[in-house]
């Protein structure tokens, strides 16, 4: 018999992203989002995923009608037979009604296309179940551990479930309070967990708690901070690590947004990628980020305000990379991974990138897609 995928897919996930809104939850974020010219990105994210399916027929694909499902199935040329039918809206409703459909057609994996919202709503549809469940990373966090790397990776993952290679285990359910998040205030909680592939090589950690820098990278920020070239802007990516840089710079920046320096000075605070775009076509830019605790991600997950228009215009040597070493240390087979939506620059993205660890310190990481 044929091993049988539900695909229930949120098409306003990741809207939020370029747009600096720091999440798409609510009608009312994905209406500022489009009105800021968002462009929905879940649909191709979905389609890349689902190419790995395409080939043999012992997977049977069951979705949502339209956008929910049935188009990126049309559109990736996977045979697919619809259980359930949307409202206009698409909201959480429509998730929940959609999971109902998918289990009592006895399906074998539930995939999504979606962010930590659309995780908590399929989770709690599966909750009476052991049903496993597995994300297409389309939103803008992706703290939770039930996601794929990438889309491709999503692919070989479900090809693997279908040929009985992967194993199961418990992943954590996670998520960040998108209003606490604007108002630059970290609120992550666990919500539970969820069965899904377990398989290293294609699924990402959960997000690790973050905490203040150690004296060594916090010192190595100082240091930074000095060799600030004049006549350059600066884009300092979002988290503690670069708080701690910002300490040491004029102007208060973000905790969870994306600030851009010129001579030292704040000149654009929690920009979005409009205003970065336009920056750098006005002065030499430098992109200066950490990594995501426990997941080791590089660009794809909070900070797509950095997105692939943007970094095809970096210089290599003005991409900086700031972290701890116990922060390297923890790192899933000692690697960091990039996810910016666009494959040709994941591949020219990968291979090794210097990390600085403290004054004096750096640490060449492997990079991979």
């Amino acid at each position: 018999m044929a091993f049988k995928v539900g695909l229930v897919i949120n098409p306003f996930a990741g809207l939020g992203g370029t747009t600096g809104l720091k999440g798409s939850d609510g009608a009312d974020t994905v209406a500022r989002a489009l009105q800021l010219g968002a462009q929905p990105q879940a649909h191709e994210r979905c389609a890349r995923a689902l190419l790995r399916l395409r080939d043999g027929d012992d997977v049977q694909v069951l979705t949502v009608a339209g956008e929910m499902g049935a188009d990126v199935c049309a559109a990736a040329g996977v045979p697919a037979r619809i259980v359930a039918m949307p409202s206009f809206e698409h909201s959480a409703r429509d998730t929940l009604a959609a999971c109902e459909a998918l289990l009592a057609e006895s399906v074998d994996l539930l995939v999504f296309g979606g962010g930590d919202g659309t995780a908590r709503d399929v989770a709690q549809a599966l909750a009476a179940s052991a049903l496993p469940m597995l994300g297409i990373p389309c939103g803008v966090k992706m703290y939770s551990g039930v996601f794929a790397r990438s889309p491709e990776h999503a692919g070989e993952l479900i090809r693997g479930c279908a040929e009985g290679k992967v194993i199961y285990r418990e992943a954590e359910l996670l998520d960040i309070d998108e209003v606490a998040s604007r108002d630059d205030r970290v609120s992550t909680r666990l919500f539970g967990y969820a069965r899904v592939p377990a398989d290293p090589r294609h699924l990402q950690s959960a997000k690790a708690s973050s905490s203040d820098p150690d004296r060594a990278v916090a010192a190595e920020a100082a240091m930074f901070a000095t060799g600030m070239q004049a006549g350059h802007v600066y884009f300092l990516g979002p988290g503690r690590t670069l708080q701690a840089l910002a300490r040491h710079l004029e102007g208060d920046g973000s905790l969870l947004g994306i600030d851009a320096y010129l001579d030292k000075k704040l000149i654009c605070r929690d920009a979005n990628e409009r205003d970065l775009l336009e920056l750098a076509a006005r002065y030499p830019a430098h992109v200066v980020v950490s990594l995501t605790g426990g997941q080791g991600c590089l660009f794809g997950r909070g900070n797509q305000q950095l997105s692939a228009r943007l970094l095809r215009l970096i210089e290599p040597a003005h991409l900086h990379v700031l972290a701890s070493s116990a922060k390297l240390a923890a790192l899933p087979f000692g690697q960091v991974f990039v996810d910016t939506g666009d494959p040709a620059l994941d591949r020219q993205l990968s291979g090794f990138i210097r990390v600085h660890t403290a004054p004096g310190r750096r640490a060449m990481v492997r990079v991979v897609h």
